[in-house]
């Protein structure tokens, strides 16, 4: 029984997959929102997945945690790379 639902939940995971790919693709400030949005909902779901204790959602709890924070960082990169956070002031 556990091998048909584990089949069952291989279609879910190419989709997972295809929407986290599609997100990374975006550019500019889309990009940052569609990671955002889309982090943030994977990893609901992931935590939501997780609270239900079974085996098929357990893993795909912890692939959708693992591409959630995946999203969410790809949504933090600077866009201009020129400007330092951490430059030394030397004024002060």
């Amino acid at each position: 029984m556990y091998f048909i639902q584990l089949f069952l939940l291989l279609p879910m995971l190419l989709f997972v997959y295809q929407v986290y790919r599609y997100a990374i693709t975006q550019t500019g400030i889309k990009k940052e929102r569609a990671c955002f949005a889309l982090g943030i909902t994977y990893f609901s779901v992931g935590v939501t997945c997780l609270v239900f204790r079974r085996l098929q959602l357990a893993l795909l709890g912890l692939l959708l945690l693992m591409l959630g924070l995946l999203l969410i960082a790809h949504g933090l990169q600077r866009k201009d790379k020129k400007i330092f956070i951490d430059r030394f002031d030397e004024d002060l």
